[in-house]
């Protein structure tokens, strides 16, 4: 399979709608950029094993720990796509930023890649089937922020969705 530069604008959207819908909190478009099916890796990451999971079941995960931080901003660039007998698969440089406000270190940096792999479906749209998530340097600021913020203890409304008193 051969990938056209219009193929190759619709993938690179794909990976930017990835990251801002975790950022902007917008499950719904999240869930739209996934296969029903799909596999989430983080052994390279966190060193947690490969999963198997339904769209719906990745949406909830990412929900419960992005929900517990105050903001998020994740940074791709540099995508490299290969195309395969069944799709694309699409590498993508990461810098994922992400604050918790709590005592000592509130925030966590994560730089690495994104490796996803994608099908097109009939109605020529580009969908994740796998997400492999792989840090390349060292954690920068507090990495138990994840586990911390899954908790849902410390829930913070972001200054920018507060209402003026003035």
């Amino acid at each position: 399979m051969n990938i056209t530069p219009l193929e190759y604008l619709h993938i690179a959207g794909v990976v930017a709608a990835l990251a801002h819908a975790q950022d902007d909190k917008d499950w719904a478009r999240f869930r739209e950029l996934f296969a029903d099916r799909v596999t989430l890796d983080q052994s390279g990451q966190s060193g947690a094993p490969a999963e198997d999971l339904t769209a719906g079941e990745l949406t909830a995960k990412a929900r419960t720990v992005l929900e517990g931080f105050a903001s998020t901003h994740h940074a791709s660039s540099n995508l490299l796509v290969d195309a395969t007998s069944a799709g694309v698969t699409c590498r993508a440089h990461m810098v994922a930023y992400h604050h918790l406000p709590v005592p000592g270190v509130d925030f966590c940096v994560m730089r690495g890649y994104w490796r996803l792999e994608m099908i097109r479906t009939p109605q020529q749209r580009w969908l994740i089937r796998r997400w492999a998530v792989v840090r390349t340097a060292p954690w920068e600021g507090n990495p138990d922020l994840y586990r911390i913020a899954s908790k849902g203890k410390h829930r913070v409304v972001p200054e920018n969705a507060k209402g003026s008193t003035t």
